[in-house]
């Protein structure tokens, strides 16, 4: 089981968000920075308590879910981003921060 790296993840979630939402990206650009790093604390978190046996795989989910729901309403509620352009940005993060996670655990966890 491998450790991660919260800031290597946030970075390669920026990325994938950053493609999604080229059109809008001066104006979301701090608010997807921050909302990239507290997903990333979150795959930390699930990483640490699965490794420790404190947090089942539907308890993971409910974590990655509430947090992907709280990054999402951010982006929506920047003026010039639209719902389905935050959904699509939010998906491309979650996509990475699963692959990070399942690869930190050795299994497919998420």
């Amino acid at each position: 089981m491998t450790n991660i790296d919260a800031e290597k993840l946030a970075a390669d979630m920026l990325a994938a968000v950053k493609g999604k939402l080229s059109p809008h990206w001066n104006a979301v650009a701090p608010f997807a920075q921050s909302e990239m790093e507290k997903l990333a604390v979150t795959a930390a978190q699930i990483r640490v308590g699965q490794a420790a046996g404190s947090l089942t795989k539907e308890q993971a989910e409910i974590l990655l879910s509430m947090q992907a729901n709280a990054s999402q309403a951010v982006l929506t509620a920047v003026e010039t981003v639209g719902m389905i352009a935050a959904q699509d940005a939010i998906n491309a993060a979650i996509d990475v921060l699963k692959t990070a996670v399942n690869k930190a655990i050795g299994f497919a966890f998420l």
